[in-house]
């Protein structure tokens, strides 16, 4: 990929020593400026890391407009893609850098945050980090310079991502094909647990239908050591319970039209996995994801 070619061509180049002024790489095609090189002074690949984007913003004025949004958004995933080598404390400190920063322009802020949205949260995130979110986020939903609306947006999106943490431990409320309200925790006798959640999408119904017939999966579920529940978050109605009683005979289905606003389901279809306990091992998994942990050759 282009972003790990340039990480990995950037941390390669050095400078004869550390100088009073920044040492710049060449500007690439499509970005907003020269990145920084880090020097020979620093010895390790997260010091490396650390150095460039401690750096990186330090000479851009988010004063003036940013006209080249398509360049701004490559230059913030160039920048993100340095985040999974770099030391975690310097990262969060060089994101609350970077806010305050962009706090001198509201229209700059806001594009800010739709980018590292979609770089670090959305579907087409190439590097899902929840703390590093959560450090743009925070900020984000405090802002005065956003209007309401969008604090309101990244706050909903906090109290999501927190309420699912991995380690926590995860229970709800959904509706079962039976049209009666049940418990996640009123299954009491799974090893494990598997959620996936689906929408009405193609996307989704691809995806159940390949969990349905996978082969290792559908082993580990009739030996006992997982039980997979089907969640639509859909209203109840009598089709959804019609249809829903066809898909798995080995899965516990259910739905509830308030999931999606109250778990952190940022793709569909999404899945998690619990222990014994309900406790979050792993969360906003893809399909493919899934199918990788239960079947090692996949």
């Amino acid at each position: 990929m282009k972003h790990i070619l340039l990480l990995f061509t950037l941390l390669a180049m050095s400078c004869a020593a550390l100088n009073a002024q920044v040492q710049l790489a060449e500007q690439q095609p499509g970005t907003l400026f020269a990145y920084p090189m880090a020097p020979d002074t620093c010895s390790n690949l997260e010091s490396r890391c650390n150095y460039i984007i401690t750096h990186f913003w330090e000479n851009y004025d988010f004063s003036k407009p940013i006209t080249d949004d398509a360049a701004f958004e490559t230059t913030f995933r160039d920048f993100v893609d340095f985040f999974r080598y770099s030391h975690r404390n310097i990262v969060l400190g060089v994101v609350r850098d970077l806010v305050n920063k962009a706090q001198s322009n509201a229209s700059n802020l806001q594009k800010l945050g739709e980018v590292a949205e979609r770089a670090l949260y959305g579907t087409d995130a190439e590097f899902w980090s929840d703390e590093v979110y959560v450090a743009f986020a925070k900020q984000l939903a405090a802002s005065k310079q956003l209007p309401r609306q969008l604090r309101d947006h990244y706050a909903s999106q906090l109290a999501r991502i927190n309420a699912v943490q991995i380690g926590a431990a995860l229970d709800f409320e959904y509706v079962g094909v039976d049209g009666l309200k049940h418990r996640l925790s009123d299954i009491t006798d799974a090893k494990s647990f598997i959620l996936l959640f689906v929408d009405d999408s193609t996307d989704s119904k691809i995806g159940r239908l390949r969990l349905s017939t996978d082969v290792a999966l559908n082993a580990l579920i009739n030996a006992g050591g997982a039980t997979l529940v089907c969640l639509s978050t859909n209203k109840f109605s009598t089709d959804w319970a019609n249809a829903a009683s066809t898909y798995a005979d080995n899965w516990t289905m259910g739905c509830g039209e308030d999931l999606a606003s109250s778990l952190d389901l940022r793709v569909f279809p999404c899945c998690y996995v619990l222990d014994e306990n309900r406790t979050i091992v792993n969360k906003a998994l893809s399909v493919e994801g899934l199918m990788s942990a239960v079947n090692p050759n996949y």
